[in-house]
């Protein structure tokens, strides 16, 4: 038996175009440059960078570092804001001490371990916690109250 030559696609393999010209020659889809989500990052990335930039998001791709679990500090967190409106539930809870129109609160008997300054204190607070931000021991402070902070 005779052997013909080789085949076509045999002889176009490692050309990129299989002899079909330019890229988007060949796609099936006309001159659109394919169907779908076809060459999202190759020859219609331009439109995956406007489209990103519309949605607010970053394209596609890793960006940045991202710390170990080990490293990272993870705390119990709580607003001022937060403690204002539900010390009543709290004090009938029997978790908060009303004495004297201050109310007496220990977070970290809670398990709270940080107290934010988000919102407003309209109530005389009493706040034991091992770690507070600025802001929240000023706001507490301006409402009459004071913040307990342990010994550094």
């Amino acid at each position: 038996m005779v052997v013909r030559a080789k085949r076509k696609v045999r002889r176009q393999r490692g050309s990129r175009s299989h002899g079909w010209g330019k890229q988007k020659d060949h796609k099936e889809a006309g001159m659109r440059g394919g169907r779908g989500n076809a060459g999202l990052t190759q020859h219609h990335w331009i439109r995956t960078i406007i489209r990103a930039k519309e949605a607010g998001v970053k394209p596609l791709g890793k960006y940045g570092f991202k710390r170990p679990q080990e490293f990272q500090d993870k705390y119990e967190t709580v607003n001022v804001s937060q403690l204002d409106q539900s010390v009543d539930t709290l004090v009938s809870a029997e978790k908060v001490k009303l004495e004297n129109d201050t109310y007496f609160i220990n977070l970290t008997e809670m398990g709270v371990t940080k107290l934010l300054a988000q919102g407003n204190v309209t109530r005389k607070l009493e706040i034991t916690v091992s770690q507070a931000t600025d802001r929240a021991v000023s706001k507490v402070e301006k409402a009459g109250g004071k913040v307990i902070l342990p010994k550094k």
